[in-house]
């Protein structure tokens, strides 16, 4: 179906699309792995299904409205047949086939089952990779050569034994003219290291200290951490309608600001901003349920 397209290439930028009355696809990172065939599978975004996430967060329906020209009413009442059209289908027992998502079917339970293809990876650092099939190098009945890295020579030559006799001779006549110069040459350095800390001990007592300029500012500037995940409690078309709401909502306690502008122009103001995916979900469900049914997420 032309709904399932849609989804996919949300799928590709977000990591979870919310079919409005039906449920939602979302996607989690897996990192590489090889199983036991050798088969190495390289890292991705797998999907699957949840039934409980039915609130409408207005993902799909601006995507479908941009795609396909339409205004944004006209695109969520379409997005609303198909869910219709859907749900009949499961509950006459018919296999619902997603196109590349997977297949989805009503378990005996009463509960919507997903089952996944695996043939699209929707993780965009590893698009146009795939699963690659390894073998094991046999390595049995090859021989290395090994070549020693210094080879001692076969004969000595007599004539160096002569020349070591010589060498030490004359070295232990002259060791005791060394050792005096040695003595000669430690006693002047000592006397001039002393001489040389005396000048420079002096020079300290005297010096004056004096600082023409004062030493530069160091400013340390910590970034602010990324949150893409915004719950979003309305868009205005003036600035400061957008401002007053966020008034309002600081004095409740939330942590509201606006966002941005949307494509249409619009001032996005939000409840509050997360790192984390699960958090967000999270807030978005006690907001809908404590302060407005409206509130929908926002990934950018």
């Amino acid at each position: 179906m032309e709904i399932f397209n849609h989804i996919q290439a949300l799928l590709f930028r977000y990591e979870c699309v919310i079919v409005p009355g039906f449920g939602a696809f979302l996607t989690r990172h897996h990192s590489a792995e090889i199983d036991a065939s050798g088969q190495f599978t390289p890292p991705g975004k797998s999907v699957s299904f949840n039934r409980q996430l039915q609130t409408n967060d207005g993902l799909l329906a601006h995507h479908v409205s941009d795609i396909d020209g339409v205004s944004y009413e006209l695109a969520l009442q379409k997005i609303r047949v198909h869910s219709g059209t859907m749900l009949q289908q499961l509950e006459r027992g018919d296999v619902l086939d997603c196109g590349a998502l997977g297949t989805l079917k009503t378990h005996a339970s009463g509960g919507i089952v997903f089952d996944p293809s695996g043939l699209v990876n929707f993780s965009r650092s590893a698009f146009g990779l795939g699963p690659i099939a390894i073998t094991e190098i046999d390595r049995q009945g090859v021989t290395i050569p090994v070549k020693p890295l210094f080879e001692a020579p076969s004969s000595p030559v007599p004539i160096w034994r002569y020349a070591a006799v010589a060498l030490i001779a004359l070295s232990l006549g002259g060791y005791g003219a060394t050792q005096k110069y040695n003595q000669q040459v430690a006693s002047f350095n000592l006397d001039s290291q002393q001489n040389v800390t005396k000048q420079v001990a002096k020079q300290i007592q005297e010096a004056t200290f004096q600082i023409n300029s004062a030493l530069p500012i160091v400013e340390l500037v910590i970034p602010k951490p990324h949150q893409p995940y915004h719950v979003v409690a309305g868009a205005f078309r003036v600035a400061q309608n957008a401002h007053n709401k966020v008034a309002q909502l600081m004095i409740k306690g939330f942590d509201a600001k606006i966002v941005g502008i949307n494509s249409y122009g619009l001032h996005q103001v939000v409840y509050r901003s997360f790192t984390d995916r699960n958090e967000a979900i999270n807030a978005l469900r006690r907001i809908q349920k404590e302060e407005s049914s409206d509130a929908w997420l926002l990934v950018k």
